[in-house]
């Protein structure tokens, strides 16, 4: 939190966030704060926030909170909207893997069940969705979508630009060796990569092993030496056929799910520039 004081990063609200994508305009260091579940140790980081005066948010696990112990108590909840710069919003009722399974069925009851336990604690409807696991598939977005949610965020890498899709909204996870500085101030210094289609598409694969694994790029004049990823096969360069970067020959995919990302060095700032989606089959 020092690093982001001294660099003269400015910590936004979310919501206010997810604005700016809305908007088409994010401004340069700008970063929003995220915590998932709800759990108790939530109070120890609130201590560390407060003392910087920065908003955050909390994806709640609604089943848990305010019930089981190592939880969130209601107290604990009135504590943090008391401090003005704390937003709440949905992580699932019984945090449990739906986007691996094909049948949503469990998923919409889960959905109807959070939300809720949300309006007993909030008196409103929540606005985002982190989704569990950070796993997800097209049926799971479509529903968010339809059923009124403005956000929908992820657990694939990346950072957020005006291209961003807001119901597939990234996030950079700082825990484990991922939250030490050197890294740290890596994952604040990529670039979002916006792509115009993806190959494989996010969701269940109709195909495996897929065909080309790849994406195209929106603006490929701006950005070369690509590579591509995927989580049982890491990181490979990757071929190119004018805005399309790929990799082909991909064997049969054996994991329920794997993470596919593009990344390419941009012309202009020499910086990586980078965008990852989730595949299941």
């Amino acid at each position: 939190m020092s690093y982001l004081k001294e660099k003269g990063y400015r910590v936004v609200p979310l919501s206010r966030l997810v604005d700016m994508v809305r908007e088409g305009t994010i401004p340069p260091k700008t970063v929003a704060i995220t915590i998932d579940d709800g759990y108790g140790t939530t109070m120890k980081a609130f201590a560390v926030l407060k003392r910087f005066g920065y908003p955050f948010t909390v994806f709640l696990y609604m089943e848990a909170v305010g019930r089981y112990p190592d939880f969130l108590t209601e107290e604990d909840l009135k504590e943090l909207t008391a401090y003005g710069k704390v937003e709440f919003e949905n992580h699932s009722y019984s945090h449990r893997a739906f986007g691996l399974m094909k049948d949503p069925s469990a998923f919409l009851e889960d959905l109807e069940r959070s939300e809720r336990r949300f309006q007993e604690l909030f008196g409103r409807r929540p606005r985002f969705y982190a989704l569990p696991f950070g796993y997800y598939n097209r049926r799971i977005i479509d529903i968010l979508k339809r059923r009124g949610y403005t956000a929908v965020f992820t657990q694939d890498p990346g950072n957020v630009g005006s291209h961003t899709e807001l119901h597939r909204i990234p996030r950079q996870a700082i825990v484990g060796s991922w939250s030490r500085m050197e890294n740290f101030r890596k994952k604040l210094e990529r670039e979002p990569l916006p792509l115009k289609e993806l190959l494989p598409d996010y969701g269940f694969l109709r195909r495996n092993p897929p065909e080309r694994v790849g994406a195209l790029l929106l603006f490929p004049e701006r950005y070369t030496d690509c590579r591509v990823y995927v989580t049982e096969l890491g990181w490979k360069i990757a071929k190119r056929e004018g805005a399309l970067v790929f990799r082909d020959g991909v064997p049969f995919l054996k994991r329920k799910w794997n993470r596919i990302g593009v990344k390419c060095r941009n012309r202009e700032t020499g910086r990586w520039a980078e965008s990852f989606w989730m595949v299941a089959r």
